[in-house]
């Protein structure tokens, strides 16, 4: 029986995940799951692990479902609380972009901006959407309506314990799920099934519009200490390949939900529709 194994929220885009025992589902992603984002001052550009691996210095702690706290183990920095539902103040608006799409957004707290500038090296804004802003899903892939916050473009990334499973039998030195930042990861399925999947139900919820999720040399850097497996990224180039791209995991949108708004660790995956039925 396939079941979910584990969830996890990311806060601020880039920083350490969460993981929870259940989460509230969205359309958007789980709830508060990439609300925030860091943007640096001068260029107006996002800031994430790519240029900046020692974001993974941040540890995130989850204190209630409105405030976090936290806590940069590479400085004797004081421990900062960020609550997840502030009110909008009356603040100037940027527009930033997130890959292919332009973002209007505000900064949340100047002392939040003091804290992450010093934590960076670099002046920098935590900032979140603007109310109402509302931004699209690639239409190849998803219908229209179907919006996402500061992820990379989907609201939901789902991988598979038997792909960690196999991956980790040709390397020297194991990685973890957190390598590859997932939302939701599922457990007891087939080697390379989810490469068939169309559409899963989990708790009465309906996940569609897969993509598989490329990915990037952020896949190298060991979350716990930012070492960088050199062993990964080479491997994977000759074994994960589809269309030219590293292939781990699958984007998806919330096509459905239904019931209570929650899904949790230990619940079944079912309805599973394979777009090559056996």
């Amino acid at each position: 029986m396939k079941t979910v194994s584990k969830i996890i929220i990311y806060p601020i885009k880039s920083l350490n995940g969460v993981s929870l025992p259940f989460a509230e589902v969205t359309s958007t992603g789980f709830k508060n799951d990439r609300k925030f984002m860091l943007m640096s001052y001068v260029d107006k550009k996002m800031i994430t692990l790519r240029e900046f691996p020692s974001l993974y210095n941040i540890k995130v702690n989850m204190i209630n479902e409105d405030l976090i706290q936290l806590e940069n183990i590479a400085t004797y920095q004081i421990p900062l609380s960020v609550y997840l539902n502030p009110p909008f103040q009356d603040s100037p608006i940027y527009k930033v972009n997130v890959w292919d799409d332009v973002i209007d957004v505000q900064s949340i707290d100047k002392l939040v901006d003091d804290w992450f500038s010093e934590a960076l090296g670099i002046r920098c804004m935590l900032v979140r959407m603007i109310p109402k802003f509302f931004r699209q899903v690639d239409l190849k892939y998803a219908n229209k309506g179907q919006g996402v916050l500061f992820a990379d473009g989907f609201p939901y990334l789902i991988c598979t314990e038997s792909n960690l499973a196999s991956l980790n039998r040709h390397l020297d030195k194991k990685v973890s799920m957190l390598h590859f930042r997932p939302n939701i990861v599922i457990e007891n399925s087939e080697l390379n099934e989810e490469k068939s999947w169309k559409s899963i139900e989990i708790n009465n919820h309906i996940f569609d519009s897969f993509k598989p999720c490329a990915r990037c040399q952020v896949i190298s850097i060991e979350p716990e200490t930012m070492t960088v497996n050199e062993q990964i990224l080479p491997f994977m180039a000759k074994n994960y390949i589809e269309n030219k791209k590293i292939i781990f995991g699958l984007n998806a949108c919330l096509k459905i939900k239904s019931g209570k708004n929650i899904i949790k660790v230990g619940d079944e995956v079912t309805s599973i529709t394979r777009t090559n039925p056996k």
